[in-house]
């Protein structure tokens, strides 16, 4: 309540200065057409040393509003659109005139204006050129010691969020280029948090060709953005990076090194790092890039609220729960042979050893009784993995390019983990306790690859696009469970399992795929494409009873034993129109897809599948809203189709079925994005409908022991709707000021099955988040960003032996930045999260406050010394609660809590020809 008085108090002081501002207002039109020119740079300057002091783009309409100049000062307005005569005019406002009102304004049209020489100080802050807009860093004032991701920060429709992600518009920016080459990569981050503010001229963003081209039917709302950062002339090369260490109390500490350089057409990086402090040595997006993560394919990637992440499944830190030790080092190089040939290699080796303490309550409801079950965890593991990858880029001529992206990992995980579970009923105290003794160790190889080739014909519009993916995956694992289990029925059952589980998988799949597009008209495109895929799936497990006399496993069980194998094609053929009609663009397709399946097993019979599916498409885009559906076939995981029975936790044990068919879902999509240039407004909404036929859930089987039995199983009927909407504010004045304000709202409804000892039930789950936000920076000195948000989720069902469930959560977020005196930074983060129902024993809330101080000195601030607490109140735990099926699940897990930190870093910044800096974050690369 505190900060909303603060927040009115702020804005009502700031609507107050607004209001003791003047005006400009005029409409662009062309002087011989007389169209209106919409998105030309309306810029004022002061007079009298060519400062900015505010800007606009006309409107869809050619109209404009520029406010914020203040009275009594001489101002210049100029007025520049590619492939016109500017325009300038000197004026005054004061409080009697405090506005000027220029009427239609007549631009000449004049294509020599593009190659005109524009007066430095008087070059706009944002152009707009073809499909570029094109911004001039030095319009936008930043520290010395700023970084590109300051500079983003700063220019309008930029947004920057918390982890580093950038859009522009509303739409993701996929790379960054500098000098219109590779950056490392092209992932943004490793640019914006390296890359010194100063050192860049202007900052281009363009639709991503390299995506248009690998898919020609991607929506325009969905197109992502590429950034290019002009460098000043006078630099051209150089050597940036960081070295780091830093101490603590309980033994925390954390060093590394990131060293990169480029030559022109040569980049080369290396970096190393440890710590045990749970996160990653540095931010996803310089190990996503430089270990050319970006070139060579991201199969998966998972990243979590205290930074840290994985691609592929191999973690560098920061993932999973518990207390982590982090280490790794790599090394990636880019080079470009000359002006057609771009090679990229790079190798990355990471370790993580993780410590992991977690209580779990888990209550299940069946009418009038309920079934409740606590675990207590303990486990030790450890990840091995290496990675080598890489992408070779052939521009063969202006029309057509060759890329080839190979990727090989190899990994080597171990595991060992003490589980004590107790279940109880509403009808029986205890019904039974178990401790389980695991020990996993696993290996897991995979190697895969991406050709593509795709020409562009002089006949525009005229395409063809072929492609060839190739994944090969093996993985293999031992685990050892010594478990012994007590239940307490009538008969007081006690029973003992000791034995080795061996597990190998194999995975293979191949896919062709041509795509060609034909223009029939100047409005109707018409793209034809086929895909053929081969896939061949193996898993065989094998299980042995521990022998009587010694610690050798030796007999086979032939009841948990057996092999099984799939195989088949799968072909698709679709043929699409693509058609233009004014502002509407209408795309309708059609996909025949064939799918052929061979399912053979050591025991038993063999299943042969087939299936033949007809798949239409459609989308609509009118503007900015975007209307699309589709529909798609998928196949089960072959891991739900093991009929051997996974006992490795008696109390929970997983049968498959390999009678499963292939899932069918119907996805209905909308989205609309508006930036207003006038009011600076965005809005956003989206919305998703999906429909599954043969989807596949878990059906579960709970005995009078409390054991409890899955096996999954096709229904249909599976729904879904998710509806998400945004409206923020923007009020932006250069080298002065910015605040935002933003409110949201998430929900979705799904509609699924729940079936526990045969009592089927449907069941609606409704979620619903809304948000608020707001931040405020006053030239870099001060930021403060205060985040809100309520989570509300209902679980219903139609049979009334399922009760129905309920859980609020709320979260708030409060950060602030101080940078005042000079080379001094003052940071504060508050996160705290609230659970008002949990399960006895587990806390409702969590507190988390970190806090630094950072001192930079040495020549251009390069050393910085900080001084950082984390959880200051040592009041931090990891507690979440969970709604699934027909159960509720509480965990509490162990977390890192209180510890203090001193840490130096030392930023390497060695350009030629200027003067760098380079500001760092407490908590984050």
């Amino acid at each position: 309540m505190r900060v909303f008085f603060v927040s009115l108090i702020l804005v009502l002081f700031l609507s107050e200065s607004l209001s003791a501002q003047g005006v400009i207002n005029g409409k662009l039109v062309d002087s011989l057409t007389k169209q209106t020119l919409s998105l030309a740079t309306v810029t004022v300057f002061r007079a009298k040393d060519t400062t900015i002091i505010t800007y606009r783009l006309s409107d869809g309409s050619g109209v404009f509003r520029v406010p914020g100049i203040p009275f009594d000062v001489p101002m210049r307005v100029v007025i520049s659109f590619s492939g016109y005569r500017g325009y300038r005019r000197e004026f005054s406002l004061s409080r009697e005139n405090p506005s000027l009102e220029l009427g239609d304004i007549r631009l000449v049209n004049d294509p020599a204006s593009l190659d005109e020489v524009v007066i430095t100080a008087e070059r706009p802050p944002v152009s707009i050129k073809k499909d570029t807009i094109e911004f001039n860093a030095s319009a936008f004032k930043t520290l010395p010691t700023a970084l590109v991701e300051d500079l983003l920060k700063k220019l309008p429709g930029v947004d920057v969020d918390k982890d580093g992600n950038i859009s522009v518009n509303g739409r993701k920016a996929n790379r960054i280029l500098v000098d219109g080459k590779e950056f490392f990569g092209g992932d943004p981050k490793v640019a914006t948090r390296n890359l010194p503010a100063d050192i860049i001229d202007k900052v281009q963003v363009s639709d991503d060709k390299e995506q248009l081209n690998m898919n020609p039917d991607i929506a325009k709302a969905d197109l992502g953005q590429v950034i290019n950062l002009k460098l000043k002339k006078s630099i051209k090369q150089g050597v940036f990076g960081k070295l780091y260490a830093g101490a603590g109390t309980d033994d925390r500490y954390e060093a590394g090194g990131i060293v990169n350089m480029f030559r022109d057409t040569f980049q080369v990086s290396a970096l190393a790092y440890t710590n045990n402090l749970n996160k990653a040595g540095f931010g996803a997006g310089d190990i996503q890039s430089l270990g050319g993560f970006q070139r060579s394919g991201i199969n998966s990637i998972s990243i979590n609220s205290e930074g840290g992440f994985s691609f592929n499944d191999i973690s560098f830190g920061g993932t999973g729960q518990g207390i982590q030790k982090s280490t790794g080092a790599g090394i990636n190089a880019n080079n470009q042979f000359g002006k057609n040939l771009t090679v990229n290699l790079q190798y990355f080796f990471g370790h993580i050893n993780s410590k992991l303490q977690q209580v779990s309550n888990t209550q299940q409801f069946f009418g009038d009784s309920s079934l409740t079950t606590r675990s207590n965890t303990s486990q030790v593991a450890d990840d091995y993995n290496h990675r080598i990858g890489g992408k070779i880029r052939w521009k063969i001529d202006s029309l057509s390019e060759l890329q080839f992206t190979p990727s090989i990992t190899l990994r080597t995980n171990t595991s060992s983990r003490d589980l004590h579970t107790e279940s109880f009923s509403s009808f029986r105290p205890k019904l039974n306790e178990s401790r389980n003794l695991q020990d996993l160790s696993g290996n897991s190889n995979g190697y895969s690859h991406l050709l593509y080739y795709n020409k562009n014909f002089r006949k525009k519009g005229r395409s063809i696009n072929i492609t060839n993916n190739i994944r090969l995956n093996s993985f293999d694992n031992d685990q050892l469970n010594n478990v012994a289990n007590f239940f307490y029925d009538s008969l007081q059952e006690f029973t003992r399992l000791d034995q080795l589980r061996a597990r190998d998988q194999n995975t293979f799949s191949s896919n062709f795929s041509l795509t060609y597009s034909e223009p029939v008209s100047k409005s109707l495109t018409l793209r034809i494409a086929n895909s053929a895929d081969y896939f061949n799936d193996r898993d065989d497990v094998a299980t042995f009873n521990k022998h009587q006399s010694g610690p050798v496993y030796d007999s086979l069980n032939q009841e948990l034993t057996n092999g099984f194998s799939r195989d088949g094609f799968r072909n698709n053929a679709s043929a699409g129109l693509r058609w233009k009609l004014g502002k509407v663009t209408i795309g309708p397709s059609v996909n025949f897809q064939s799918l052929n399946i061979r399912n053979r097993f050591v025991k038993d019979d063999p299943i042969r599948q087939d299936f033949f599916f007809v798949l239409p498409s459609l989308t609509v885009q009118w503007n900015s809203l975007y209307i699309s559906y589709n529909a798609s076939a998928q196949e089960p995981n072959v891991n739900d189709l093991q009929p051997v029975i996974d006992n490795t936790n008696p109390l929970y044990q997983q049968l498959g079925n390999p009678s499963l068919v292939p899932a069918v879902r119907h996805n209905l999509n909308i989205n609309t994005y508006k930036y207003d240039t006038k009011s600076q407004l965005t809005y956003n909404l989206y919305a998703n409908g999906s429909l599954t036929d043969n989807a596949v859930i878990r059906e579960r089987e709970v005995n009078d022991q409390g054991v409890q039995i899955s096996y999954p199983l096709n229904v249909d009927g599976i729904k879904s709707i998710s509806l998400s909407a945004s409206i923020r504010k923007q009020i932006k004045f250069i080298n002065s000021w910015q605040l935002t304000f933003g409110t949201g709202i998430y929900g979705n409804a799904g509609r699924s099955v729940v079936i526990v000892n045969k009592t089927r039930s449907e069941v609606t789950n409704t979620n619903i988040s809304p948000s608020l936000n707001a931040s405020f920076n006053w030239k870099d000195k001060f930021e403060f960003t205060q985040q809100y948000s309520i989570n509300w989720n209902k679980s219903k069902y139609d049979n009334s032996v399922y009760p129905g469930l309920e859980l609020v959560r709320h979260y708030s977020t409060s950060e602030a930045v101080v940078r005042l005196p000079k080379h001094w930074v003052w940071e504060s983060t508050v996160d705290y999260w609230y659970n008002p129902v949990v399960a006895p024993g587990i806390r409702k809330s969590n507190f988390r406050w970190n806090a630094g101080l950072n001192y930079l000195f040495l020549k251009d601030d390069k050393g910085q010394l900080k001084f950082s607490v984390y959880d200051l109140l040592n009041r931090n735990i990891g507690v979440s609660r969970t709604i699934r099926e027909n159960y509720i699940q509480d965990n509490q897990t162990t977390v890192l809590q209180r510890y203090f930190m001193l840490t130096f870093t030392y930023n390497i910044r060695n350009f030629a020809g200027g003067k760098v800096g380079g500001r760092q974050n407490m908590f984050m690369f």
